[in-house]
This record gives C-alpha cells, sequence and structure tokens, in this order.
C-alpha cells in the first residue's frame, strides 16, 4: 500500500517520518509531502522519500473547475498567511499549492492520504486533490477513549460510526465500558494537561529549531515565526496574571456548563465559522436561557494565557454568565452541571460518561445518535436550551453508543500529544489497519450509513 504523509514541518514532520519508517518496515510504500524545505532535506536525508510542496510547482494549467472556485476560496478563508496577505496573494499560491499536489498524485499515485487535522492550505489542498484523484484520507485526532487515536476518514466531523454499530452489548463489553466509566471518573484528569507559562527544556529546543530553520532554508516559511511564538509566550504570562481579577466562582445554584475551544482550533475556525467570535456564542446561549439558570465557562486547558483580556472581560461581563478560573476541574464542573452545552468539544463525550444531557451546537461527531441534542447555527436556543433541564437520553443507548465509538478508535495519539518513538509505532499500526479496511467506495459508504442528526 502507498502512504502519502502532507505534513508543515519541524516536529511533526519528524514524527511522521518515523511513522513511515515504520511503515515502510511493514512493506508499504511511504512518500512525503511537507510545506517546509529544511524538513523534507532532513527526512531525505534519513532515506526517506520527502518532498517540499514548493518544489512540485511548476507552470502548468490548472482546471479550477475540478475543485470548485468555493472550496478554494474556504480553503484560503482558514490559512492565516493567506487571510494575513489577501486575496490577490493567496489565489495564486492557491493554486500553485493545487498544481503541486497534482504532479505529486501523478506521480506517486497514494493509496491513502494521511494529514493531521488543522487550517493549513496545504492540508486542504491536499484533501481536495485526493478526493478528485479517489484517495480517501485519514484524519489522526485525539478521544477519551483507552484507544484515544481517531482516524476519521475524509472529513473529521463526520460521525464516528454507523448507526448500525450501536448494537447490544456483551456481558464483557458492559463490563468493560463500566470499568473504562469508573476509571475515567475517578481519576477525574483532563485528557489535555493544562498550558504551562514558564520556559519548559522543550519549548527552548523547539524555539532553538524553528530560529535556525527560519534563518536557513525556510526564511520564506509563512507558518514559521519564531518572533511571534516567542512573543506569545511571554505575553501569556501578563494576560494569565491580569485575568485573576476577572475569574468567579461557581455558582451556588443551577447552570449548563459550556467549555471552550483554543481560539484557532481547526475546528471552530474551518468547521463552525458561524460561531468564531466565542463571546458573542456566549452571549447569544446566555440570552436564550431559561430563567433560574445560569451559564459557567470555562476556557480551553490550551488556551491559559492566550486569551485577550478585553474578550474575558466581555464574556465575564455578560449577564448570568460565570467565567471560572481556566484551571477549575472540568470533571467537577460536569458532576455539579445541570446540562453541557458544546460546539465539538471532547467535553461532551465526557458528559456523556457522566450521562449528563447535552446540547450541542456544531453537529460534532457524536451529534445524531439520539443521545445528545443537536441544533444547527441558525436555530433559536430557547427552545433547546429549555428541554435540555428535562433531556434524559436512554443510558443503554448511551453504553450502546460510546461502545462502539470505542471500537472504532485505534491505539496512538496524533503528534501532539505524544511524539515518542513508542507512539510513533502505535500510529503506524493503527493506520495500516485502518487503511486496509478502506475500500474504493469507503468515503461514500461511510457518508450513506451515517446517522441522521436529530
Amino acid at each position: 500500500m502507498r502512504f502519502l504523509f502532507a505534513t508543515i514541518q519541524c516536529f511533526e514532520s519528524d514524527f511522521y517520518g518515523r511513522v513511515g519508517e515504520r511503515l515502510t518496515d511493514r512493506g508499504h510504500e511511504v512518500e512525503h509531502v511537507t510545506y517546509s524545505r529544511r524538513s523534507a532535506r532532513r527526512l531525505a536525508a534519513r532515506g526517506l522519500r520527502a518532498r517540499p510542496v514548493g518544489a512540485l510547482v511548476a507552470p502548468g494549467v490548472t482546471d479550477v473547475a475540478r475543485y470548485g472556485s468555493a472550496a478554494l476560496r474556504e480553503a484560503e478563508r482558514v490559512d492565516q498567511p493567506s487571510v494575513r496577505r489577501g486575496k490577490a496573494w493567496a489565489r495564486p499560491r492557491a493554486l500553485a499549492h493545487v498544481r503541486g499536489l497534482e504532479r505529486l498524485f501523478d506521480d506517486v499515485r497514494p493509496d491513502v492520504l494521511v494529514s493531521e487535522p488543522g487550517t493549513e492550505l496545504l492540508r486542504a489542498v491536499a484533501r481536495l486533490v485526493a478526493r478528485q484523484y479517489g484517495v480517501p484520507t485519514l484524519w489522526p485526532s485525539y478521544t477519551i477513549f483507552p484507544t484515544p487515536l481517531r482516524l476519521a476518514v475524509d472529513d473529521v466531523q463526520a460521525p464516528i460510526v454507523p448507526e448500525g454499530e450501536l448494537r447490544d452489548l456483551t456481558a464483557a463489553e458492559r463490563e468493560e465500558l463500566e470499568r473504562f466509566r469508573a476509571e475515567f471518573t475517578h481519576r477525574a484528569q483532563p485528557i489535555r494537561a493544562h498550558r504551562r507559562l514558564l520556559p519548559t527544556a522543550r519549548r527552548v529546543r523547539r524555539a532553538a529549531q524553528y530560529v535556525a530553520a527560519r534563518l536557513g532554508e525556510d526564511r520564506d516559511n509563512e507558518y514559521l515565526r519564531p518572533g511571534r511564538w516567542a512573543a506569545e509566550h511571554v505575553l501569556g504570562w501578563g494576560r494569565a496574571a491580569a485575568a485573576r481579577r476577572v475569574y468567579e466562582t461557581v455558582p451556588d445554584r443551577s447552570f449548563f456548563y459550556l467549555p471552550l475551544h483554543v481560539a484557532d482550533d481547526h475546528k471552530l475556525v474551518g468547521h463552525f465559522p458561524v460561531w468564531a467570535d466565542q463571546a458573542a456564542l456566549v452571549e447569544r446561549v446566555a440570552d436564550a436561557l431559561p430563567v433560574g439558570r445560569d451559564l459557567v465557562v470555562k476556557e480551553h486547558p490550551l488556551s491559559y494565557g492566550r486569551n485577550s483580556l478585553a474578550f474575558l472581560r466581555r464574556i465575564a461581563e455578560t449577564d448570568r454568565v460565570y467565567l471560572v478560573d481556566p484551571r477549575t476541574s472540568s470533571h467537577d464542573l460536569l458532576k455539579a452541571a445541570e446540562g453541557v452545552v458544546v460546539l465539538g468539544s471532547t467535553v461532551g463525550l465526557e458528559a456523556l460518561l457522566y450521562e449528563k444531557p447535552v446540547l450541542t451546537l456544531g453537529r460534532p461527531f457524536y451529534a445524531g445518535y439520539r443521545v445528545t441534542l443537536d441544533v444547527g447555527p441558525t436555530d433559536d436556543l430557547r427552545g433547546p436550551l429549555a428541554r435540555l433541564r428535562t433531556f434524559r437520553p436512554d443510558p443503554e443507548r448511551i453504553r450502546r453508543f460510546l461502545h462502539a465509538a470505542w471500537r472504532s478508535c485505534y491505539p496512538g495519539a496524533p503528534v501532539l500529544i505524544d511524539e515518542s518513538d513508542a507512539n510513533a509505532a502505535e500510529v503506524a499500526a493503527s493506520l495500516e489497519a485502518a487503511a486496509s479496511m478502506l475500500g474504493p467506495q469507503s468515503v461514500r459508504e461511510s457518508t450513506e450509513t451515517a446517522p441522521v442528526p436529530s
């Protein structure tokens, strides 16, 4: 089987280089395309087939109609360099990426494209070209399950399992699920550690790597901005200190819990653009709250020190909204909350472990199974929020869904979770297993058997 990995640079390219080495050892063919010339050179020095996307660009005409102007505009909309530089710069760049990836697909003829989710143009264009060539894309992401690696096919937001997978559980499966539930809720730890503000040895090493790349082969790399990266870490100290005056304690009366996303999260920027202004989202939910209910809002663990004070004040000053310290235990909030309101956060999955009612606003991959209340971006929230108080999904259906979702996941974790060699080996085995199940109609079939959102 032929795998093509699309990565951006540095530690991501290095990690998937090691994943590719393990796949090669298993008898597969592997090719890498990366935005970074330095990363491509370093991969090639290890004997891997790797090319920077810039080296693939050549004169030629791309039939834009094959991909659609709307799809290209969407790719440019979420890509930060394209946003910063404007449309006149972004469209030629997008077309150059398309031409380069077409050349690569013609040359390599991959069976599977592997790309982590993200807003970068390379990822979006690689997916567009893969679809045109009939090549499925595997998107690694992280879940709450003991085997936490989700390998979504073609669409990150696609339902995690077909409806038919929600079947009766055997006695052993039921015991396995209940043991996981008990251990997870007893441990009561976030699946992502809170962002640390002080410098660490890992950050210093990464900073040195970024600077070396920026001063060398990648001096025109639009995604490599070590000065901005360092400044954001320094500013984070001041933001976190100032934000302490804004945070409040959890109210002592009934409340709903709404977890925020990281501001530049690909899910938020790419899939829920109507909710990209999360302060406006909080205001809209607060305005629709039933009488006698409050809304507790908490930042994402990785957002600690990253959100502006103006943003936090806007949320905290909203009537009936309590913005709590981001280090507050999400598990404690889940236990105390009357219900949970989410866009696509894994907190919605965690809430199901506590059998708490969940209202989804962004159609996440666990929506549509009749274990959550689901609304669209333009729906009036008053009715759904009123229903959330009394919504009690069937506990047995929750068990069936959770175990089916767990069965669909694999060992391993994305690179941002674990860069180790051991994880690279696990991810390689999981990619091999997932790819072996893909047929030529896999993407269409997965869509046809998906549950209909309620």
